[in-house]
């Protein structure tokens, strides 16, 4: 459960995953696949960061 991880260490993930997969915008050049792989991954951080705040404003 995301709750028994969240605190420093999470912030810390978070932060690593806001750098490494920061929102991006798609360029004419980029394939199809390149940019739903990209997006993928950025809906994966834009879940968690949701997830976070779901769990602090229940606070737990």
């Amino acid at each position: 459960m995301l709750e028994a991880i969240t605190g420093p260490n999470m912030n810390y993930i978070l932060e690593e995953l806001e750098e490494n997969f920061p929102p991006i915008t798609p360029n004419p050049e980029d394939s199809m696949q390149k940019i739903m792989y990209r997006s993928g991954q950025r809906s994966v951080v834009e879940w968690i960061v949701h997830r976070m705040e779901e769990v602090r404003s229940d606070g737990l």
